[in-house]
């Protein structure tokens, strides 16, 4: 098979401008099973591309600022879920629907720095990690006579 080189190329401007991406379901929501799958109808996030340029500088600051911060690499978890939140905030995240709280970037601020809110982090990322991107395509080859 042949695959159109199209279909291998990143949507630049939804990298950019954001996409709504659903996290249909996730795993470890429920501790009873927490290896389970929990479904998350109508939950959608409008996310920027963790490729998106001003996430990747801001990143590679922040990286630096722990590595001075931190020469051992053992960062406490409450600076790295401030880290990693800041840096959502400020480039990735863009709004949301199917939570009990309607956006706001004051509710986003406060949410996404907090550490006990690691899993809505993950999906953030998770869902900043999908954007732009394209399902391969095939190109159908002649029947043979």
């Amino acid at each position: 098979m042949t695959i159109k080189l199209a279909s291998l190329s990143a949507d630049l401007s939804k990298e950019r401008e954001g996409e709504w991406i659903e996290p249909k379901e996730w795993p470890g929501l429920n501790p009873e099973k927490p290896l389970e799958q929990t479904p998350l109808p109508g939950l959608a996030f409008l996310v920027r591309s963790t490729n998106y340029p001003d996430y990747v500088v801001a990143r590679q600051d922040a990286l630096e600022r722990l590595k001075k911060d931190y020469p051992d690499d053992r960062i406490p978890p409450d600076e790295a879920a401030r880290v990693e939140g800041q840096l959502a905030v400020e480039h990735l995240l863009l709004g949301w629907r199917g939570l009990d709280i309607d956006y706001s970037p004051d509710a986003v601020g406060t949410i996404l720095i907090a550490e006990e809110h690691r899993i809505m982090r993950s999906m953030i990322y998770w869902c900043a990690g999908r954007v732009g991107k394209r399902k391969v395509e095939f190109v159908k080859e002649a029947a043979k006579n």
